[in-house]
């Protein structure tokens, strides 16, 4: 396994832990999507790795959206795009840059 989600709440938050270690919290708000990389043991985030302002969200939409699931909240699709792709910060790093996040 090369990551597993630590902590899920509905169109609000999770927390993704990967095999090495590193943790990520997604978080959805009312101003955008934040992915923030966590320390301390997964209770702090320490810096953002890629951020989505509401006028954005098309850019993520385009990075993590999913044909099968195509109504799928934003966060479900980040969540399941991260589990399903990324094995550290770094691949969430790239995968996100590579719709200019």
């Amino acid at each position: 396994m090369s990551a597993e989600l630590v902590t899920y709440k509905a169109g609000a938050y999770c927390q993704i832990k990967f095999q090495n270690s590193e943790r990520v919290l997604v978080s959805c708000t009312h101003t955008g999507i934040r992915i923030s990389k966590l320390g301390f043991a997964g209770l702090f985030p320490i810096r953002t790795i890629a951020e989505w302002s509401i006028a954005d969200l098309g850019t993520a939409i385009e990075i993590f959206a999913n044909p099968e699931t195509p109504m799928a909240h934003p966060l479900d699709s980040i969540k399941d795009g991260l589990l399903k792709t990324c094995t550290s910060i770094a691949d969430v790093q790239r995968l996100c840059s590579s719709g200019a996040a």
